[in-house]
């Protein structure tokens, strides 16, 4: 007669779940996606409620469904949940396989670092029973949660997760809230005005910010307020509203620029965006613009000022960049080079300075008449006129591709 026990290919199909689990779970520690990456994973492992709470009931991540059962509280910005609540926790606790059940109560499992009691981690058992997989799994997690910790202590990341988590959903996509939607600033205080912006920060091999980076981390909340900022897959991640951003960057390379070059990190910035669910496209934009920041040794890099470069890329991917250029410009590359003239140069400054011809001779180093000569010179070499925005458009996407290669 069994008790309680699985049969040899029930219990193989159980390690086998648990394994692939603990697998999933180790990837997201180790890919620096955060504490509330790791307790949703776990949340949809169980498939219930659940909280992490510390000594001090502080909430430190919870699922999205968690607030109904374990009654969190708010104050300055930071969520709690009562003793009563605990107590309950507690007395409900169950304990083995057996009794799971008979009764409405909870999976618990204490979260230590170098044995001293840190926090601790509930799951609802939501009139589901619970199966002997969930009693297997708990019981796993007490490192990896444990792990965690430390990093977020040695990065100092302890200010209330609750708002971090609505950010990892929006740079991954998730389906967010319609509460959240109507009433962002309630959720995300720091948004002051409708635009927003993201900006991705790493070092130079887009490494993580543990070890010699938490001082860098550390830094950086000078410039950028904790609760707007995650660690997601060993960048760190920031949003902004149009107000820090005027601060940050709107006067020119300023403090915080000079921040980046001096401890050699990079930025990427996002366009300006104002409907929270465009987060994750303007997230893969901050990404872009950093990629082409770290290619071309920028510390700071716009989205809107990498157009070019991404288009570059693209073309270049694909094709020689020299078979999209209009025949005026190789033409006058290869005059330049037989003759030592400087008919190119002297075509870019003109299309850059169209409405400023003064100031393209300026820039040249020749007078205006100068300038005018040329120009008539190489309309004669080319054939073309200068005289229609499709032509002017074409000779001006051609020379910024050649340079930007």
């Amino acid at each position: 007669m069994k008790t309680n026990q699985y049969d040899t290919d029930q219990w193989r199909g159980t390690d086998i779940k648990l394994a692939l689990s603990m697998q999933k779970l180790y990837e997201g520690l180790c890919a620096n996606k955060g504490l509330q990456y790791l307790i949703d994973q776990i949340g949809e492992l169980f498939e219930r409620p659940l909280i992490l709470y510390d000594t001090s009931r502080k909430v430190l991540a919870a699922t999205n469904d968690a607030e109904p059962v374990f009654h969190m509280t708010s104050g300055n910005e930071i969520c709690f949940i009562n003793e009563e609540t605990v107590s309950w926790i507690h007395s409900s606790r169950i304990v083995d396989y057996a009794s799971s059940a008979l009764a409405q109560g909870t999976l618990c499992i204490t979260i230590t670092i170098d044995v001293i009691k840190v926090a601790e981690l509930a799951v609802y058992e939501a009139d589901i029973p619970f199966q002997e997989f969930d009693f297997l799994l708990i019981n796993k997690l007490g490192a990896l949660l444990s792990t965690q910790l430390q990093r977020s202590i040695l990065l100092k990341l302890d200010h209330n997760q609750i708002p971090s988590s609505i950010l990892a959903d929006l740079i991954e996509g998730k389906p967010i809230n319609d509460t959240i939607l109507n009433n962002r600033g309630r959720y995300l205080k720091w948004a002051r005005t409708e635009a927003l912006y993201i900006a991705v920060v790493c070092d130079s091999r887009r490494g993580s910010f543990e070890g010699t980076k938490s001082a860098a981390f550390q830094a950086l909340k000078r410039y950028i307020p904790i609760d707007q900022m995650i660690i997601y897959e060993s960048s760190m991640v920031a949003f902004f509203d149009q107000i820090l951003y005027d601060v940050l960057f709107d006067n020119g390379e300023g403090t915080f620029q000079r921040f980046l070059a001096e401890n050699n990190l990079y930025a990427g910035i996002s366009q300006r965006y104002a409907a929270l669910t465009d987060s994750r496209k303007q997230y893969r934009y901050a990404i872009a613009a950093l990629e082409i920041g770290l290619t071309r040794k920028r510390h700071c890099s716009f989205f809107n000022q990498c157009t070019l470069y991404i288009l570059s890329e693209l073309v270049s991917s694909q094709y020689d960049l020299m078979d999209f250029c209009h025949p005026a410009v190789t033409t006058l590359l290869k005059y330049d080079e037989e003759h030592g003239t400087v008919y190119f140069d002297t075509l870019k400054q003109y299309i850059y300075y169209a409405s400023a011809p003064a100031e393209a001779a300026r820039i040249l180093n020749i007078h205006k008449n100068t300038l005018f000569y040329r120009i008539k010179k190489i309309k004669e070499l080319t054939g073309i006129t200068l005289d229609f925005g499709d032509e002017i458009s074409k000779i001006f996407l051609s020379i910024r591709l050649l340079e930007l290669n």
